[in-house]
């Protein structure tokens, strides 16, 4: 047995896996520790071995995580700096409700390119198109318009609604209001002239519409209209832009899995939860474009649909048929908008938010969502600038450690670009509910590898 081992200690000398200073001593209390230094060795047995090479080999590892956790704020305004992968990132604390950073030069020119390119080429990444509401997930859009036109079932079909001062007369400006009460959508007199052209209204030849001449009005088309508005308008729907993912593990692309990993460690992530997080999405918005006021993830309360990063592409490309368990957004501005483009955060730090406060229908209609009208009326508005992350919690941590409530006042959005265009990446953390903490990831190698294993 001493031979052995004798034979072995030699083979790893020669081999130079060691040397004399490798070696460690027992000290007067009969612990190993090492002849250069005074540290102990973990191992009492003798010889013991430092192992240097080793450390310097993992001194870039992964740090471990156990479960999910929250940065400390400290207060709004607040600094404070980490080192990461040997660059130091800077944390400014912009608010606490979400909690919410902001980190100047969190990536620099080279990989900003990297990342444009990438998304540019359609090689790569398929090619960018529209996008779509619900972060860009679902590219089905349910609606139909009606063939026939007639008498709506909706708000529409009500003289009351349309006529809001109760003169028995409907005009220009309460279908203004009317669209602004029932659709959310900032009509001005050419809009609402341009509709009633479209539909053939002749019910406003002079400008008003009567009682007895809004029986037969086609209310079922201006519903039917509002929608399609709603949906296909650059200047009215939800989100203008465009969009392409990129995967990022590091099969596909190191730079990307590298700045990956940078976010995880700084924020603290599990790296099996970091590894199934969603791809990268990179958006362009040109001029027009804009991302009303909304949340990241959902919420908690929907306990009968499993989370998106759970399913399949297949599920998650279905209607309303699982949920977004986005724990962190970390956004990187990738260039500096000629004008506009802010980011808007509409309830930061607001202690009575409610999204029935943010619309108000009536004489006084408005709708704070509507972030290319009230970008400058948020909480909370950042200017974009080239290289710097904006990084906030979409949910709080539960008492084991994972994924816990929503926070309501992560509402957010992309104001308006006046001028140029405007480039971001989205970075979206995934994580597990309690209840679901051992299951795959569709994003992750491990999912896609089970995945052909089972096909084969």
């Amino acid at each position: 047995m001493k031979y052995r081992l004798w034979v072995l200690l030699t083979f790893f000398v020669l081999c130079g896996g060691s040397t004399d200073q490798d070696y460690c001593e027992r000290d007067e209390n009969g612990s190993c520790k090492s002849k250069i230094n005074t540290e102990q060795c973990e191992d009492e047995d003798e010889p013991c071995f430092i192992e240097e090479k080793v450390a310097k080999k993992e001194e870039n590892a992964y740090p471990h995580f156990e479960t999910l956790s929250r940065l400390n704020p400290g207060k709004v305004g607040s600094e404070q700096t980490y080192t990461i992968g040997g660059r130091e990132m800077k944390l400014i604390t912009r608010a606490l409700k979400p909690l919410l950073f902001e980190i100047p030069n969190a990536l620099n020119d080279e990989e900003i390119l990297h990342v444009i390119e990438k998304a540019k080429n359609p090689n790569y990444s398929g090619g960018m198109f529209t996008s779509q509401a619900r972060g860009g997930l679902t590219p089905e859009d349910t609606f139909k318009p009606s063939k026939e036109p007639g008498r709506a079932s909706g708000p529409a079909s009500l003289f009351e609604n349309w006529d809001f001062n109760d003169d028995q007369i409907i005009d220009l400006k309460e279908v203004a209001m009317f669209c602004r009460n029932y659709n959310f959508l900032y009509f001005k007199e050419p809009e609402v002239k341009t509709m009633i052209e479209t539909l053939k209204l002749k019910e406003f030849d002079d400008g008003i519409c009567t009682v007895d001449e809004f029986q037969n009005m086609n209310t079922q088309g201006i519903e039917d209209y509002l929608n399609q508005v709603m949906r296909d308008h650059p200047k009215f729907r939800q989100r203008y832009s465009d969009q392409v993912w990129l995967p990022m593990a590091k099969e596909y692309d190191k730079l990307l899995s590298k700045i990956r990993y940078r976010f995880g460690e700084l924020l603290k992530i599990p790296e099996k939860i970091l590894l199934g997080s969603e791809h990268l999405q990179v958006v362009r918005y040109l001029p027009q474009g804009h991302y009303h006021a909304h949340h990241d993830s959902e919420t908690e309360k929907v306990t009968d649909k499993p989370c998106c990063h759970h399913t399949s592409t297949k599920t998650v490309l279905q209607y309303n048929k699982c949920k977004l368990c986005r724990f962190i957004t970390v956004m990187v501005y990738l260039n500096t908008p000629e004008e506009g483009g802010e980011t808007a955060f509409p309830a930061a730090d607001n202690i009575t938010y409610s999204d029935s406060s943010f619309r108000r229908r009536g004489t006084e209609a408005i709708d704070l969502f509507n972030l290319s009208e009230h970008c400058h009326d948020a909480n909370l508005v950042l200017k974009p600038v080239k290289g710097t992350a904006v990084v906030w919690y979409n949910h709080y941590v539960d008492y084991k450690g994972w994924l816990g409530a929503l926070e309501e006042r992560s509402l957010h959005g992309g104001c308006e670009v006046k001028k140029g265009e405007k480039w971001i990446m989205n970075i979206w953390i995934t994580a597990p509910y309690k209840n679901s903490v051992n299951k795959l990831s569709m994003y992750s190698m491990e999912y896609a590898m089970s995945a052909a294993h089972n096909k084969d």
